[in-house]
């Protein structure tokens, strides 16, 4: 699905009854419609904001929230970073173990072609950027 920030009539084309947990990245602009993306005890869970809104206008939850949708968020602080075992990740990636499918590289002075890939999707992996 390509997300216009109203994917729900499509989702609910996938699965009739709706998803059930939803992730919802951009924010206050597409919320409203990630939460009917969701099925009845479904969660949605608003973490991201990139949508540059960053709240509602006449919010009114029992018009927005559908019955029986459930919706969090996540918003990560230092200390979650600090509890991720990094550098066991970096162990695992250097020795192979945990493999991570390295899409495009881009040098610093890229950064504007690397950061239009991301949006773009077009990397077909992590991207990398070499300082």
């Amino acid at each position: 699905m390509i997300d216009s920030g109203a994917i729900a009539a499509e989702a609910r084309k996938v699965l009739p009854d709706g998803f059930d947990k939803v992730l919802e990245l951009i924010g206050a602009t597409t919320l409203a419609d990630s939460l009917h993306c969701a099925k009845e005890r479904g969660i949605v869970c608003l973490t991201g904001m990139v949508g540059n809104k960053w709240s509602f206008h006449n919010f009114e939850p029992m018009d927005v929230i559908p019955t029986a949708v459930c919706l969090t968020t996540y918003a990560g602080e230092s200390q979650d970073f600090m509890r991720m075992p990094f550098q066991e990740l970096l162990d695992q990636i250097a020795s192979g173990e945990l493999r991570v499918q390295i899409g495009k590289v881009f040098h610093l002075e890229q950064i504007v072609d690397a950061h239009r890939t991301m949006e773009e999707n077009k990397a077909g992996g992590k991207i990398v950027v070499l300082t």
